[in-house]
């Protein structure tokens, strides 16, 4: 069977009516087509370079090119003007809307120099510098006779590292309208990276993102997703797919043009037998987590501030998993989207979490942004999250920027004139810190900034602990879910400790068990600062029924655990997870995939049964408990 291929209609359109089929008159646009792998780049412009073809516009040439290892300056530019010789040979260019004998014969000249140097102009000043004339005049040349020339550059990430000193990308940006005078060309790159990523050290300050405005290809969109699902039935003959068969699908591929069309391959593969997503993915499911891992990398890559310290997938972390730690976060989550790193949809409008089943997940009243797939969460979260120092670099900080936050805010609140001497007087030390700090404040004009500088600024977690246990009767409102102060106290010295090892946040001294709790550690304190207190609120003891109902509602999950129950009106997931709700009860709870295996329970022969399990921990991200598989079961 030949290749699907599901029309992107709204970028094709832009593309076509710019690049590809410009009007008469028009010199067309630049563009970088960007977006994760397997959304299908490459593939759409090989379709609209076929539907381009059989436009068969007069004097318009389209030249197809791949940026290959190995590949230099001058191996690219020569091997495609000869590409150029052999379709735009002395006939066409003398059949030319605007034939000039003289322009002709520049070309013809660029020609023959680039057949008979080819492989040679490198290592050759005197070649280089008559190779550099020709190029510098051809695509002028071109224009004047009324000829119309098409690039697109496949690979465009691999720019970077083969062109290292920039000249690559200057000449790009010279053969834009930005660059240069109007040129009958339009060059189309074609990466997962932006350009502004790949060529961020453009030599005189050029902006080669600006010349060439990005073109993101995100995934499916709904309409496309229900093509998409005919084709089953289309192409295949098969039945329509059952909803809960859908639901799987989109669990595991999302939106995500490679993984759903791989995922078709699979199930056309399995010659009538019963459609099992589970099955499949366990068996032949490679393609699944080959394409998480690149989306990771990439995301690891590709940096939401120009200073490069924020990575997407950071932000990826904080938007879907949490907690939030970055300022300016739904700016950076709708960079996400710029990149096609994420969707989203408009009201009224499934979203992915929809289309799988997970209604739960929608965000009421809002955009909602969408990852690659429902299950990729999962996939960060328990392979990429772990390991994340980027983002627990954030969570430490963060915490630290909170406790002096609610310090300042909850003695200058008791103590409006004098709390500052009161905190030199709680922590004795540390003013020679606190000099150095002024004179560079000072330096940098910190007070026509609104910046403040105060002993906080200089303290350590065990001395916020001290001042917090001397005015306990102000700070206490800030930590309603420590039972006392020698709780807090524990976890004030973890993040002391973790502060000091990690030596200003290089974390990555810290083993994987020091890290686990660290995270856990600034979550809970964070937890207690923004979601049991707003400012002005009333102190705990006098805190809302609401309030006293979620601290009754965490008490009553922590109840649980530990205890053997009854898990009732089983299902299994696309991932393995066998899931159901507690007996009694309207609490959910799960067993793991890699738990079930360990066991050897064959997870599928429970579906809709109920099972005896161990509840372990409450979950608070997936909003249900973990559980393990007990004898009794």
């Amino acid at each position: 069977m030949g290749e699907i291929f599901i029309e992107r209609k709204d970028i094709c359109r832009r593309l076509m009516r710019d690049v590809f089929a410009v009007k008469e008159g028009s010199f067309g646009k630049c563009y970088s087509l960007i977006g994760p792998n397997g959304v299908g780049k490459t593939t759409l412009v090989r379709h609209m370079a076929e539907e381009f073809f059989a436009l068969n516009k007069p004097h318009t040439y389209y030249f197809s090119t791949v940026l290959e290892d190995g590949c230099t300056f001058w191996s690219f530019w020569s091997e495609l003007i000869l590409c150029f010789s052999e379709q735009i040979g002395e006939e066409e260019l003398q059949a030319s809307p605007h034939y000039n004998k003289r322009n002709a014969e520049k070309i013809l000249s660029a020609y023959c120099f680039f057949d008979q140097y080819l492989g040679r102009i490198d290592n050759d000043k005197e070649c280089m510098s008559r190779a550099i004339r020709f190029l510098n005049g051809l695509f002028a040349d071109y224009t004047r006779l009324g000829i119309r020339i098409i690039i697109s550059i496949d690979e465009f990430d691999r720019a970077r590292t083969i062109f290292q000193d920039g000249q690559f990308f200057q000449r790009l940006f010279g053969l834009t309208i930005k660059g240069s005078a109007k040129l009958n060309l339009s060059i189309l790159t074609i990466s997962r990276r932006s350009v502004g990523t790949i060529a961020h050290h453009m030599q005189e300050g050029s902006d080669l993102e600006a010349a060439y405005p990005p073109q993101p290809l995100r995934g499916f969109s709904n309409e496309e997703m229900e093509e998409y699902f005919s084709m089953y039935e289309k192409e295949l003959g098969m039945e329509p797919l059952p909803e809960h068969i859908r639901q799987e699908i989109v669990c595991l591929c999302g939106r995500n043009p490679g993984l759903l069309m791989s995922m078709y391959h699979e199930i056309e593969l399995l010659d009538g037998k019963e459609t099992e997503i589970s099955r499949i993915y366990a068996e032949h499911g490679g393609f699944v987590k080959k394409a998480y891992d690149r989306m990771c990398t990439l995301m690891d890559t590709e940096f939401v501030d120009r200073e490069k310290k924020i990575s997407s997938m950071s932000i990826f972390i904080q938007q879907f998993i949490g907690p939030v730690y970055s300022e300016k976060i739904s700016e950076r989550v709708e960079t996400l989207y710029s990149y096609g790193f994420v969707t989203k949809c408009e009201l009224g409008e499934k979203n992915v979490f929809e289309l799988s089943g997970m209604k739960e997940y929608r965000d009421a009243g809002k955009l909602v942004y969408e990852p690659l797939t429902p299950y990729f969460v999962d996939y960060v979260k328990d392979f990429v999250v772990p390991e994340e120092l980027n983002t627990l670099s954030g969570l430490l900080e963060k915490t630290e920027r909170r406790m002096r936050g609610i310090l300042c805010e909850g003695m200058s609140e008791k103590y409006p004139d004098s709390w500052e001497e009161i905190v030199n007087r709680d922590v004795p030390k540390k003013d020679d810190y606190l000099d150095k700090l002024r004179t560079l404040a000072a330096r940098n004009d910190a007070m026509a900034r609104n910046l403040s500088v105060s002993k906080l600024n200089v303290l350590a977690f065990m001395d916020y602990y001290q001042i917090i246990r001397n005015h306990w009767d102000v700070m206490e409102k800030y930590f309603p879910l420590y039972s006392s102060l020698s709780a807090l106290k524990s976890d004030m010295q973890i993040l002391n400790t973790s502060r000091n090892t990690s030596a200003h946040l290089n974390l990555e001294v810290l083993n994987e068990a020091g890290r686990r709790g660290l995270r856990e550690t600034c979550e809970f304190v964070l937890k207690n600062i923004e979601t049991f207190y707003t400012p002005g609120a009333a102190p705990a003891s006098k805190i809302s029924g609401s309030l006293m109902a979620g601290k009754e509602k965490e008490a009553a999950r922590e109840s649980l655990i530990g205890k053997t129950v009854e898990m009732v009106n089983l299902e299994l997931t696309s991932t393995g997870v066998l899931r159901g709700t507690i007996s009694g009860t309207a609490m959910g709870a799960a067993l793991s995939k890699k738990h079930l295996q360990e066991k050897g329970v064959r997870a599928r022969d429970y579906v809709g049964g109920t099972v005896k399990v161990r509840i372990v921990r409450w979950d608070q991200n997936a909003g249900k408990y973990n559980a393990e598989w007990t004898a009794s079961s």
